[in-house]
């Protein structure tokens, strides 16, 4: 997958076009946050490193960022009629904590394993 193939996905899993949307630079920043080393080992950094994302790491942080924008709307009754906007913030953080329970994490060890039968 491409930079633009991920970046349209990551648009898609946090419904970006929606209220409160992402902005471009929002979703750029998500997608730089879900670079991964790559199959050979090489960090997102190095010239040689092949596109791999765990996108819903980036996923996570555009849901995290929408109930942030979501933060300073609040509950109110008018007109005998009841607003409940905390509803859209708590969907956020719900959605937010859907994409970080798939995350993916790994942390190499360098070396070898000692083997308990030797």
């Amino acid at each position: 997958m491409n930079e633009a193939e991920a970046l349209a996905r990551l648009q898609r899993m946090t419904d970006a076009t929606s209220d409160p949307e992402l902005t471009a630079d929002d979703l750029a920043d998500c997608l730089a946050m879900s670079k991964l080393v790559d199959e050979n080992g090489l960090a997102p950094s190095a010239p040689s490193w092949t596109p791999t994302w765990d996108l819903n790491r980036g996923a996570a942080e555009g849901w995290r960022r929408k109930a942030g924008k979501l933060a300073m709307r609040f509950d109110f009754s008018t007109d005998g009629q009841q607003f409940q906007r905390s509803q859209a913030v708590a969907h956020c953080e719900r959605m937010a904590e859907q994409y970080r329970r798939k995350v993916f994490s790994s942390v190499p060890v360098p070396g070898t394993m000692a083997r308990s039968d030797d």
